[in-house]
């Protein structure tokens, strides 16, 4: 799983809005516990400090600008789930503590009466980053647009590595998620019953929560009904994420199409986005507009990996026309057999089940390779021997 902050023994924190009191006194109350600038911040430079320095913690002056604390932690908690944000104030309010934790502070500390209570929570956040090394490997599933096999592809690649990994397929495609489906699996809990009980969550207790198929992939799947999804919030989201890529070598976590606040979060998460389209005009057109908001999500293009599933020679969109419209290299194909694939999700079954010597099987089999390898820059793994067609492309 994506490090965010880094470890040293004490929380890297970022003071933002504080004055000298409070300067004073969150330098005494922290001494050694935490990583201190020598200045505070502005509420409108934060964002870019959260990219310079990484924090784990953010103390916020919430007394001297109230609005202004609850608008930034109202977008921090949202952009930045895994960092601890702490409203330090010069007096209790319950008011005021409800409205700070509504808006995603995880703290409300006064000083210097509670200084006790801010050292535990810059310790705590100090040792969640340092529990990022020993974290598996997750790798974001999304699609250009519907239909182009995002699902399919993220269970079949779940099983090729469940042989020899333990291995998560977590579906995080909230309206029409079929995870469970394709795998022919009876739901037991759902991400939303976890999420419900997230502060209580330990490996053990989401271990023994997933549906396992038979080929050794466990299985987190969403409800059959959309609505028991409720008010699952980021905060939570990332939680179940978090302990899954330190119970599980390989978390997959499929996405869906939709880039909503769910996926959005797993793909900044994730060590690899795995961008799927097809050949053809409309699925390209979309990749772009995908690989766009990612970027602005702060996802870099360097961590996106391009499939091309249904791949065939012929294509009217080339591999080389792809490569140059959205300037990324081509990681894979995953190539076209309509009738093996159809009558996998029809049966329930895997690719390799239906056809072992089915072309699709072989190359999602060699996807694997490609994904755990992780080649930086990708490659062109087809040379389609030219065939250019120009003047369709309707971005400039």
């Amino acid at each position: 799983m994506r490090k965010i902050g880094h470890s040293a023994g004490a929380a890297n924190c970022l003071l933002v809005g504080l004055d000298n009191e409070a300067m004073g006194m969150v330098r005494e109350a922290l001494a050694a516990e935490a990583q201190l600038p020598n200045s505070p911040i502005g509420f409108g430079d934060v964002e870019e400090a959260i990219e310079e320095e990484r924090p784990q913690v953010i103390i916020v002056g919430y007394s001297n600008a109230i609005d202004a604390s609850i608008e930034l932690a109202s977008t921090i908690a949202k952009s930045h789930p895994n960092i601890a944000l702490i409203a330090l104030a010069d007096r209790a309010d319950s008011q005021a503590i409800l409205a700070a934790m509504r808006v995603g502070f995880k703290e409300f500390v006064v000083l210097p009466q509670e200084a006790d209570r801010l050292r535990e929570v810059v310790k705590s956040a100090a040792s969640m980053a340092e529990d990022d090394e020993d974290k598996g490997t997750v790798i974001a599933m999304i699609g250009a647009k519907g239909g182009v096999g995002t699902t399919v592809l993220t269970t079949n690649l779940c099983t090729e590595l469940a042989a020899i990994h333990t291995v998560l397929c977590a579906d995080f495609d909230f309206g029409m998620g079929d995870v469970a489906s394709l795998l022919d699996l009876k739901i037991r809990d759902t991400i939303a019953d976890l999420a419900q009980r997230a502060d209580r969550l330990d490996e053990r207790s989401l271990t023994a929560s997933v549906a396992v198929h038979k080929s050794k992939v466990h299985v987190l799947p969403v409800p059959e009904n959309i609505n028991m999804i409720g008010e699952a919030t980021g905060e939570e989201l990332y939680s179940i994420l978090n302990l899954a890529a330190k119970a599980y070598h390989y978390v997959f976590v499929d996405c869906g199409t939709h880039l909503d606040e769910a996926v959005t979060l797993a793909c900044q998460a994730a060590d690899t986005i795995v961008l799927i389209t097809t050949p053809d005009i409309t699925s390209v057109r979309d990749a772009l507009r995908k690989i766009r908001m990612l970027q602005a999500a702060d996802v870099p293009k360097e961590r996106i990996r391009l499939v091309v599933n249904r791949w065939y020679k012929g294509a009217f969109v080339s591999l080389e026309d792809i490569k140059e419209n959205l300037g990324i290299p081509v990681s894979a194909t995953v190539a076209d057999d309509p009738r093996t694939v159809e009558q996998a999700v029809n049966e329930g079954k895997l690719i390799r089940d239906a056809n072992k010597k089915s072309d699709t099987a072989r190359d999602i089999s060699n996807l694997v390779a490609v994904l755990t390898e992780d080649a930086v820059g990708g490659h062109d793994p087809d040379d389609d021997g030219g065939g250019k067609k120009r003047g369709w492309w309707p971005f400039g």
